[in-house]
Order: C-alpha cells, then structure tokens, then sequence
C-alpha cells in the first residue's frame, strides 16, 4: 500500500468550500443520509479513489460510492485538486447497459473487491453491497400500502357487517345489559393490552433484522433525540445549551439571546446557529428556532430520520405487523357494532353501546397511528438506552446525558428561556422533509479510467 498517497487522500478536505451547504451537507440533504453513514460513504470513496489511482486498471464502485462520486464531480475546483493530489485525471464512465460491456463492468467489480481487500480488507457490506442506506435493514416492501389496506379493511367492514351481525344475533339477544357493556369492555381492554405487548416484542423482533453495521445503530444523539420526540426545537435547544456553556451564546432575562466576543462553534450546527444570532442581532429566542430549523444541516436531520421512518413503515414486516393490528381490532368492532344493530332492529336502547363504539373508534385510530411512529418513539431509543448507551461514557458527553433526562440537561439561565417557549405552544418541529435528486444520476456506474 502507498501509504504515503493514502495519507494525502485521507487529509483532503472535502468540506473546504466554505458557506452553509458544504460538500457533506449537500451530499447527506440529496439523498437523506444520516451524518455517521455520510462520514462513511465518503471514507469509502476515498479508499475507491484510492484504488483508481494507486493501480493502471479499471475500478468499480458501489451505488452508494458512485453517489458521492457524482456529488463530487459537480464540485469541480474540489474534484480537480482532489485528482492533482491523486496524480491522475479520474475519469467517470457510466455503464450503458450493452451487453459487450456487462463481462468488462463484472470483471472491474471482482477486481475492485481483490484490490480493496488486500489494501483495506473486506468491504463493508452497508457501503458496497447495498444500493441504498436502508439496505442494511433487510426488509423488503410491502405489498401494499398502509392507506390501501385502510380503505380496503372499512370498505370490507361495511360489507361483512350484515353477515357478522345474522351469524352472532343468536348470542346477541341472549345477552342483557349492563352485562354485555362490561364484558365488552374487558374484552376491549384485553384486546390493547396485548396488542401493546405484542407490537413492542414484534418491533424488537424486526429490528433485530438490522444489520449491526446498519446505519440506524450509529445515529448521533441529537439525530436519535429527533426521532425520539418528533420535535426539531428540542435539538435546536440542545444545540444553543451548547453555546451557552462554552459561552459562546448568552441567554437573557428578556428572552433575548446574544453572542459574545468568543463565538467559538465545534459542529456544523453550532456553526449555523451563531450565523443566525449574529445576522439577527439580539433575537429573541422563538425567532432563533424559526430561522435555524430552516438551516440545511437540521433539515439533513429532520430528512434523514423522516425518511427512516417512511421506509420502515412501507416494509414488508411492519405491513404485516400493521394488518394484524388493523384485523384484530375490526373485528372487536364488528362484536360491538352487531349488538348495537341488534338493539336498533329490537328497539332496545343503544346509547350506551353507541358511545363505547364511538370511543372505541377514536382509540383505535390513535392506536394504529401511534403504532406507525413506535419504532422511533420507543423501539429505536429504547435499543440505545439498554444496549448501547451502557457501554459508554455518556456521562462525560453532554449531548447524550440531554438525550437521556431531556430539559432537566439544561443549564439553569437558559431554562426559563426553554419554559417560555414552550408555554407559548410556539410550533417548529420539521414535518416530513422533501429532498431533491441533485446532482445523482440514479443510474448505476460502470467504473473508472485514468489518463
């Protein structure tokens, strides 16, 4: 190995155009990568360019190494010192697809794994065999859509009811009240507390189909804390807590904040916060939330995590963990709304029937929508708490104490700060995040030349 040539490559900057979308923040925002898996995909470009460089023959890269190639190539200043630094002119040659060029692209593959072992050792399948970031999650897709299997379950409960309630009128009229309510209501509340218990085992049971390499056991404590709490202005406060300690930010009595002569930022977020406090003067504190949740690294956040959440919940094993639910609890629906029908249709009074349904309904909504988000509310932090948090020193790491204990992590002149904000229900958490293809062609690459 040139260790030497890899030393040079390892220290190049990527990240050296200055202003708020540098090279990694573009590249995670295109493709909705987290900030660890984007700080591994451009290691592995980096040993791929590597590669191209040190050896007279052609390489191939993975999907997701292609991708940073891609985002680089439009960078051309970069690019262009990046392949002086490499002694080459790293040519990109997308694959066309011919047949005459399959043997030579397949070749280049089988190459590029000998080349990278013998340099590196064995590639990392999250990075090289993967098209994607979820495919390290192994889950494949659902056949249909959580809002397909919706419209279908009620249609199909509108046409089975008449059926449901001819099969059970026999049993309906054989039961008086208040005997039916009670029992229906121990069989209401049977029916959640295993679902509760079901779902949260299941959940740890699809989880465990993760790879352990996989993305989602290397998130950053305020990527987690997002999941967690569906809410950008905690990050963001977490972030501004930082400032305050290293006295970078003071936070006033008027809920002001302002910058001191220090202005010392250690992350890209503190970075983009200072900028807004300094642009914005003395701001008060909800409009500093308002104009740094715009900011693209906490949209590369809020991106990353929505779009997990979105994958998770069109796989295949949530659909069918999702159906289940969804069956069971139209079913316990079916019981009730056959006796209410039964009553009509005898002149019985309904009320209290109708008002347990109607209740039942709204929960049953709340319930199936809450399970959609489980897997980041509690599942995923969950994991963290009990198997990978204990082996670290989270103690001496502020951001992951205020993951754990949440406002309480917070310093004590910037808590009424918090508390103010809150009171004032002012709404900046990031909803679902939209992000543009850029500059990734979507299309696979063949290799590369050198000149």
């Amino acid at each position: 190995m040139n260790q030497d040539l890899w030393n040079k490559i390892l220290q190049f900057d990527l990240n050296a155009q200055p202003g708020e979308y540098v090279f990694s923040i573009r590249l995670a925002r295109e493709n909705n990568w987290t900030r660890n898996f984007t700080k591994g995909a451009v290691l592995e470009y980096k040993k791929f360019m590597y590669l191209a460089a040190d050896y007279d023959l052609m390489v191939s890269p993975s999907p997701i190494v292609d991708i940073v190639w891609h985002q680089h190539l439009i960078f051309t200043q970069s690019y262009q010192e990046f392949c002086n630094l490499l002694g080459k002119q790293i040519q990109h040659i997308p694959s066309t697809h011919h047949k005459t060029d399959f043997e030579k692209f397949r070749q280049a593959g089988e190459r590029t794994a000998r080349l990278y072992e013998e340099n590196f050792g064995l590639q990392p399948r999250a990075f090289w065999e993967c098209e994607d970031m979820y495919g390290s999650l192994n889950l494949g897709p659902a056949t249909y859509k959580i809002g397909n299997t919706v419209w279908i379950g009620m249609l199909a409960f509108l046409v089975l009811i008449i059926p449901f309630y001819l099969l059970f009128r026999p049993v309906y009229v054989t039961i008086g009240n208040p005997g039916f309510v009670l029992g229906y209501l121990a069989l209401i509340l049977a029916t959640f507390g295993f679902l509760e218990f079901f779902n949260r085992q299941r959940l740890r049971n699809i989880t465990g189909l993760f790879d352990k390499e996989s993305f989602i056991f290397n998130l950053l404590p305020y990527e987690l804390l997002y999941l967690k709490d569906q809410n950008l202005s905690m990050v963001i406060n977490g972030v501004v807590n930082e400032l305050i300690i290293n006295q970078t930010v003071v936070a006033n009595t008027d809920n002001t904040v302002e910058l001191t002569e220090s202005e010392v930022a250690d992350s890209f977020e503190q970075q983009q916060v200072v900028e807004t406090i300094r642009s914005l003067g003395r701001p008060s504190y909800p409009n500093v939330i308002k104009a740094v949740a715009f900011k693209p690294v906490f949209q590369n956040m809020t991106g990353a995590m929505d779009g997990f959440k979105k994958y998770f919940r069109q796989s295949k094993p949530f659909g069918n963990l999702f159906n289940l639910n969804f069956f069971v609890l139209s079913v316990v629906m079916m019981l009730g709304t056959g006796r209410m029908i039964t009553g009509v249709l005898r002149d019985k009074p309904v009320m209290q029937i109708f008002f347990v349904l109607f209740i039942l309904f709204v929960v049953i909504a709340f319930f199936l929508a809450r399970l959609t988000r489980q897997v980041g509310t509690q599942t995923i932090p969950g994991y963290y708490r009990e198997t990978i948090l204990p082996g670290m020193q989270t103690e001496e790491d502020w951001q992951w104490r205020y993951f754990l204990v949440g406002t309480a992590a917070l310093s004590a002149s910037f808590l009424p700060i918090v508390n103010y904000v809150n009171s004032s229900s002012s709404d900046t958490s990031s909803s679902d995040s939209s992000s543009s293809c850029g500059s990734s062609c979507g299309s696979s690459c063949g290799g590369c030349g050198s000149d």
